[in-house]
């Protein structure tokens, strides 16, 4: 509104009136648009920062996480039946979908570095050359623990058969031959070994429980280490009677079928397995013959882990090990498993923010209330302080850049 004032100074014109001086006052609505469009800015700006349309990585605020989602995931047959109780689980729990395809370490950490699944998993760190082939950084996150065992078919031999890592390594080199050679049999008083040749099963395809017994006897056996070393995939002596199997699956049934043979699998197998089968008590560094199961494998793992400085999940694991705890009562043959995700998830298989949302939730509850899982199924769950480790690897994950918005 326009206000008017007048003025009673006199005027030039004697006897007439003076007409009345105008002045207009300034309207304020100007200055309220200047302040509302200063205001308007501010907000706009704050928008843009929390949206992302400018700099910043602040994730969006914690909401339901998305369903209808599929991850897919591939690797070790070694933690196969815990993480069918995983996957099974977290479905029923979340309206997402994750598969998960047991075919062995190494076809998992091809597929991770081809793109072609969201996470892989394995029983053995990652080697530097593996680590150099991937297009984009990888995490590393320790999910599990558990046994590798020593299997065999002998007929009238008895389970707990002790072997030591040397005589394992020289039965694999082909230099002990036959059971009722003198290294078998010193160590195994009032056991009838017979005089048949011995045969050797090991895996065709690269995997992970071979990494752990080649670490095992890489360890234990300076002519293993020297001739033919560790790895997931590794050149088997010609022993006089040697097999390769495509599988742990085939590996352990192989076994079961054939009369004096001796090989490897992760014990959860062994133990549910619809055949019974024999497996054997394996000499620690303490010179205690220990025949595997959950109470001594955790105390492997939890001797082992006191002694390990771990890196952290973007760091270099090759040489983390937990064969060979120096307890007592440890079983030497325990090993970590592991899950491997693209640190920026965009760079991934098939990438969505919403199946990253997924991805993050599905790793968070694996090393959270998946835990539980593990024990029924004789693996290990993981202590706190390993848990925390790959819990800060999953907080560093990326999407276009940014901080995963986290949802739950």
């Amino acid at each position: 509104m326009i206000a008017e004032e007048s003025s009673n100074a006199p005027s030039s014109n004697a006897g007439a009136a003076a007409p009345p001086r105008i002045r207009r006052r300034q309207s304020r609505w100007g200055l309220y648009l200047v302040v509302g469009i200063i205001l308007l800015a501010a907000i706009i700006g704050g928008v843009a920062y929390e949206e992302k349309w400018v700099g910043g990585s602040k994730p969006a605020a914690a909401g339901a996480c998305p369903t209808g989602e599929t991850l897919q995931g591939n690797g070790a047959a070694f933690i196969g039946s815990l993480a069918a109780t995983w996957v099974a689980n977290f479905n029923g729990a979340s309206g997402d979908t994750v598969n998960y395809v047991a075919g062995g370490s190494g076809t998992g950490i091809t597929d991770l570095t081809d793109k072609s699944v969201d996470f892989a998993a394995t029983d053995e760190p990652l080697t530097s050359a593996q680590v150099s082939a991937m297009p984009s950084p990888v995490l590393t996150l320790p999910v599990t623990a558990g046994a590798l065992s020593i299997i065999y078919n002998v007929p009238g031999v008895p389970a707990g058969l002790k072997l030591s890592g040397p005589v394992l390594a020289d039965i694999y080199l082909g230099t002990i031959t036959s059971w009722n050679d003198p290294a078998i049999a010193n160590n195994n008083s009032g056991v009838s070994l017979p005089s048949a040749t011995i045969t050797t099963v090991h895996r065709s395809d690269a995997a992970g429980t071979t990494f752990v017994l080649t670490d095992f006897l890489s360890q234990d056996s300076p002519t293993w280490a020297n001739t033919v070393g560790k790895g997931t995939s590794v050149s088997f002596p010609k022993a006089p009677t040697q097999v390769g199997e495509k599988g742990n699956s085939a590996l352990l049934t192989y076994v079961q079928t054939t009369a004096d043979t001796i090989g490897y699998s992760d014990l959860t197998d062994v133990l549910t397995a619809s055949t019974a089968t024999n497996y054997a008590a394996v000499l620690n560094p303490t010179g205690n013959y220990i025949l595997p199961n959950l109470t001594n494998t955790a105390a492997a793992i939890a001797d082992r882990s006191a002694v390990t400085t771990f890196p952290s999940a973007l760091g270099n694991w090759s040489q983390v090990s937990m064969v060979n705890a120096a307890g007592a009562q440890d079983y030497p043959l325990a090993t970590f498993a592991y899950f491997f995700v693209y640190q920026a998830a965009d760079q991934g298989f098939a990438p969505s923010l919403a199946k990253t949302q997924v991805l993050v939730d599905w790793l968070n509850w694996v090393l959270t209330a998946g835990q539980s899982d593990a024990t029924g199924l004789s693996y290990v769950p993981l202590a706190s302080a390993v848990v925390h480790i790959s819990q800060a690897g999953v907080q560093t994950m990326t999407y276009g850049g940014a901080n995963i918005p986290s949802c739950g």
